[in-house]
């Protein structure tokens, strides 16, 4: 039976292509799924119904459901069949053609497993999306606390950074902050802590980086209020503030350049002294009474800082402050003095000179004129005096050779200023003279006086000759200095 053989085989070759293969192929549309035979259930197996294909129906006329079309392929007329498929496999063919060989129904085994073959096949199940393991109330709780807490923490932490940055809750107190002129942020910042400005150091600094406070801030001494926020106290440390704090400092007339240094780190005008000297011998200050010439010289501004009393802000810029006095002494020292000067052929620097020791000389502003005389006639005439060249025998001068040594004052003292063993005018003025003593180095009195001498009263004597001034001196009138 050679026609039976062959439709066997079509039929095993539609059941393979209606069971195309392992569950990792894609998964099969709803109309596959209705070929493929249900798979068997644990429980006791049901056997499907047959279902009879014929080609006097229609294809949109057969249900899909558990039924299955299976056509053979048309080499030549066709006569089309029913077959019954079981659930295991089983096929029984029907005829349908009176006229073909009368076999008989017969059912065909097909070695066709099922189970075996859609075994790894999952069941259909819903879907469950994967959950979290659960915390439990208790979890969530405590989760819930502690999202609070460092909310809690977050908020206390900037409200204090708030309160330090704009100045809440602080104290209505004046304070007194220094900055020096060599100083940095970390310095500004660690002052402003201890004066109570600021409570954290760091957001300072972080705010000073930002507002480039460290181009802005001076040195100096200012008075800030702690309840201040981060601007103000920026603002209140700048050149123009207004609450810088000032000290009103009296230069004496006839000081020195030690002793008016002294006085002015002593008062708070600078930090030390050793600002100021460093500022007058090396900064070039542009007054055209100096002469360039001495820039390096530790005293070369001696007899030009002008004695008077000044407003200075504490902390203060040692060149901010040597050049009021400069420009003092520049006002005071005007166009007819500097005239004036030159009738005499003098220079600025030698009129300062005899005006310094004038100043430490004189008792009173009557003797100023007087004693200048003598200094003149002396430099002018040294015969007089009796010696060949210009002693002028200052004892000022020796007073400015010992001061700040443990040297003692004495004619005999081998010293560039002992005006004794040294002629003519001293290397460079002893002191910063006033106007009187100025003055009176410009418009001498004219005198014939060669000498002079303290009296016991404290004022001077005058004399022509050296032997009226060696009979007083002998006398119980002198008053004798050292």
């Amino acid at each position: 039976m050679p026609q039976v053989d062959d439709e066997l085989d079509e039929i095993r070759k539609l059941i393979s292509d209606a069971n195309p293969g392992p569950p990792s192929r894609p998964k099969p549309s709803a109309e596959s799924k209705a070929l493929i035979p249900a798979r068997p259930k644990q429980a006791v197996p049901v056997r499907p119904k047959p279902t009879r294909v014929s080609t006097s129906r229609s294809a949109s006329a057969v249900s899909p459901a558990p039924k299955r079309i299976i056509n053979a392929p048309v080499q030549k007329p066709v006569t089309v069949r029913e077959y019954d498929i079981s659930s295991t496999g089983k096929v029984t063919m029907h005829r349908d053609n009176p006229e073909e060989l009368d076999t008989g129904d017969m059912n065909f085994d097909v070695n066709f497993d099922f189970d075996g073959e859609y075994m790894d096949v999952p069941e259909e199940r819903p879907l469950r999306l994967r959950r979290e393991k659960r915390t439990g109330c208790i979890g969530g709780i405590l989760y819930a606390a502690f999202i609070i807490c460092i909310g809690l923490l977050l908020g206390s932490v900037l409200w204090m950074a708030a309160v330090d940055v704009l100045g809440f809750s602080s104290v209505d107190e004046a304070v007194t902050v220094v900055i020096p002129p060599d100083f940095d942020m970390d310095y500004v910042s660690e002052r402003l802590y201890e004066a109570g400005v600021i409570r954290y150091r760091f957001l300072f600094n972080l705010y000073a980086d930002f507002s480039n406070a460290e181009d802005k801030i001076t040195s100096g001494s200012f008075i800030l209020n702690r309840n201040f926020d981060y601007r103000a106290i920026v603002q209140g440390m700048t050149a123009r503030a207004g609450v810088r704090v000032e000290t009103t400092v009296t230069i004496p007339e006839g000081f020195t350049l030690l002793q008016i240094f002294t006085l002015l780190a002593d008062a708070g005008v600078v930090h030390t002294a050793d600002e100021l000297w460093e500022t007058a011998t090396n900064h070039d200050f542009q007054f055209h009474f100096l002469d360039s010439d001495t820039l390096g010289e530790r005293f070369r501004l001696e007899g030009f800082l002008f004695p008077e009393t000044y407003n200075f802000f504490k902390a203060s810029n040692p060149v901010t402050v040597i050049n009021r006095m400069l420009n003092e002494f520049n006002r005071r020292f005007g166009e007819d003095y500097v005239t004036r000067a030159e009738e005499m052929g003098m220079s600025i620097r030698d009129i300062v000179n005899v005006a310094a020791m004038v100043e430490r000389e004189a008792a009173n502003d009557v003797e100023r004129p007087a004693i200048a005389s003598v200094i003149y006639n002396r430099l002018d005439n040294p015969a007089g005096i009796g010696r060949g060249e210009p002693f002028l025998e200052i004892d000022a001068t020796l007073s400015y050779a010992v001061q700040g040594t443990d040297l003692v004052a004495s004619p005999s003292l081998d010293h560039p200023f002992n005006t004794y063993m040294h002629p003519g005018l001293p290397p460079w003025p002893i002191a910063n003279p006033g106007i009187a003593s100025i003055r009176a180095a410009l418009f001498p009195e004219e005198t014939n006086f060669f000498f002079y001498a303290l009296h016991v009263d404290g004022t001077h004597r005058f004399f022509r000759t050296y032997d009226e001034h060696r009979t007083f001196v002998r006398s119980p009138d002198f008053g004798r200095w050292w």
